[in-house]
């Protein structure tokens, strides 16, 4: 009985460490103004790095997206091209990051259209109105590993 104790207490303590050891570190948010962008010596931008998970970047109003370059895993661009690439044409306070991170927000979109899906998947790009949709979106496993998202939407790009 005693050995029957034992093992369970140990399988229990296992468990518990194992699980201790799996829990996520938190999402680290940068906020990235038009002060700090403007700040930035003449020809060299500010730099978002998307290659490894764990942080969203908040991009403010007014930022000029050519003076801000995003390192991926297939290697670096201006913003301004990651958004062109996209086909849509965005502007204002925008959150990037991966598309891992990016789902586990609460992102608070204005919400477009009477219900439905609003996302769709064409070549590289998926698009997506409002929080509901955008987390359909995002589970669906067609998603790129970038995130872009907007006042009403996000788009996850596969580059």
């Amino acid at each position: 009985m005693m050995k029957k104790i034992v093992l369970a207490m140990t399988l229990l303590s296992l468990v518990v460490s194992f699980t201790a050891a799996q829990k996520k570190k938190p999402i680290k948010q940068v906020q990235v103004t038009a002060r700090e962008i403007v700040n930035q010596p003449t020809g060299k931008a500010y730099k978002i790095d998307l290659t490894r998970k764990g942080t969203i970047y908040t991009l403010a109003d007014g930022i000029d997206f050519s003076r801000v370059n995003v390192r991926t895993a297939k290697g670096e661009m201006t913003m301004a091209d990651l958004i062109k690439k996209s086909g849509k044409s965005i502007s204002g306070k925008l959150r990037v990051g991966m598309t891992s991170d990016v789902r586990t927000q609460k992102l608070n979109l204005t919400q477009v259209g009477g219900g439905g899906i609003n996302f769709s998947c064409q070549n590289l790009v998926c698009v997506c109105t409002g929080d509901i949709d955008c987390q359909d979106l995002f589970t669906t496993g067609q998603c790129g590993d970038i995130a872009i998202c907007y006042e009403d939407g996000c788009i996850c790009l596969r580059i």
